[in-house]
């Protein structure tokens, strides 16, 4: 069982930052356009800070599942 984002917690993430990679090693542009004029690519991912599951890496068992999938808990990368 994972506490994942919602699609607005993801969007919301992303257009914080610009669409930009949020690793200050990176930093790269996550979305662009696609040969479909009316579509658009994202290679870009919501992650969380700690973990959504428990065998996740940084999991945090005294956090609720909201705050495991609240936006605090989240970056772009």
């Amino acid at each position: 069982m994972r506490d994942d984002f919602r699609k607005a917690t993801r969007d919301t993430l992303a257009l914080r930052v610009g669409n930009r990679c949020s690793n200050p090693d990176c930093r790269q542009t996550t979305s662009g356009p696609r040969s479909d004029p009316a579509k658009a690519i994202n290679v870009g991912v919501a992650a969380h800070i700690c973990a959504a599951a428990p065998q996740g890496p940084r999991y945090d068992a005294t956090m609720t599942a909201d705050e495991r999938a609240d936006i605090e808990n989240g970056i772009w990368l």
